[in-house]
């Protein structure tokens, strides 16, 4: 977990790169514009509500939404090393494992995450951000798409079918489109949902292994103090 606003601020400026060096000046310009209405919850919304879950700090969404796109990119490169003929370009990768999750920056007015103010919650529960029940009822895939369109960025139909497929099987709507036989070459939402599940697995063990470390600081710690009282 990492949020000093510097590294918040370099993963901010990595993400327009992106945008700038991979889209034609239309479709760019378009994704500059969503993100301007959203520059503030970008910079501030987690991944999760959630530490056990994932990214669960501000920033969260951005470190998630860079390491899906670095991790898709990467997914697709495996399928060419095992003898897969992909025929998905790499524009297409990075422009669904971009907006994957997408819906969880909100509606056009509202936040998808609120800070939550019950003490209980977040001391027994370890619930740090709730979901926002102003907002219209839509899945995060659901709302990432209709964003898309509202600020008129244009997908193809296997990077919609990416974007919807992400969460695999998790998403019981995704269940039939799974299930179904397909002898169609388009892998795009393998190659998003590994990238996605990955990356989700990755910091749930950042966050796992950085609670190992702290509680081996502590031990260490009680130790050299007994230490040094028995030495007294």
């Amino acid at each position: 977990m990492n949020t000093k606003p510097e590294i918040i601020k370099d993963n901010w400026n990595k993400i327009n790169e992106i945008v700038k060096t991979n889209f034609d000046s239309e479709q760019a310009n378009n994704i500059r514009l969503m993100f301007e209405h959203f520059e503030e919850r970008i910079i501030e919304a987690p991944a999760s509500g959630r530490p056990n879950h994932h990214n669960c700090f501000p920033g969260g969404w951005l470190d998630h939404t860079l390491r899906v796109i670095k991790t898709s990119l990467k997914m697709r490169e495996h399928f060419i090393d095992l003898g897969v003929n992909v025929i998905t370009t790499k524009e297409d990768v990075i422009l669904a494992a971009m907006f994957h999750d997408l819906g969880k920056l909100g509606d056009l007015d509202n936040p998808y995450y609120k800070i939550q103010t019950d003490d209980w919650r977040r001391k027994k529960l370890k619930e740090f951000y709730t979901h926002n029940s102003d907002m219209e009822n839509l899945s995060v895939t659901d709302r990432a798409l209709w964003l898309l369109q509202h600020f008129n960025i244009k997908v193809s139909t296997e990077v919609w079918k990416a974007i919807k497929m992400s969460d695999g099987m998790f998403d019981k709507g995704n269940e039939d489109y799974y299930r179904r036989s397909s002898d169609s070459r388009n892998i795009l939402h393998y190659i998003v949902h590994f990238g996605d599940w990955m990356s989700t697995v990755a910091e749930k063990q950042h966050y796992i292994q950085g609670n190992v470390e702290k509680q081996k600081k502590i031990e260490e710690t009680k130790k050299e103090f007994n230490k040094k009282n028995l030495d007294v």
